[in-house]
């Protein structure tokens, strides 16, 4: 990932990042993968991360936030940028499920070792 956003950004990082999965390299990533003066998000609950301080956070001016949830006008602003980028969004889930498997994906969901899941609506 921090790869892919690297080159995607011309070697200068993400303005920000957001994690919702918990994941701890995930967590780690997120924020390594802003630039200077970036700011990383974290909303997904439980687990833990582990940072080197200087290098990630310190040396770099990043700004860590934790929020339940964002904004409307945050909502709006990421699909303004999926939208004007023409971002492929379907590939960034690895598993899809039916309404009626909502509780096989959660069951999934809580043990953090996939990647990202989209319950769909019944066909």
């Amino acid at each position: 990932m921090l790869g892919a956003i690297k080159e995607a950004t011309h070697g200068r990082g993400a303005h920000a990042s957001i994690d919702a999965s918990s994941n701890p390299l995930a967590r780690r990533q997120a924020v390594q993968c802003v630039r200077t003066w970036g700011t990383a998000c974290f909303v997904g609950e439980g687990g833990e991360v582990t940072l080197d301080v200087s290098p990630d956070l310190l040396r770099r001016q990043v700004t860590l936030v934790g929020s339940w949830t964002f904004s409307t006008v945050g909502q709006a602003e990421c699909a303004r940028y999926v939208a004007d980028r023409g971002i492929d969004v379907d590939a960034l889930f690895t598993h899809r499920w039916r309404l009626d498997q909502a509780e096989e994906a959660y069951r999934l969901f809580d043990r953090q070792t996939e990647g990202k899941g989209v319950i769909l609506p019944a066909a």
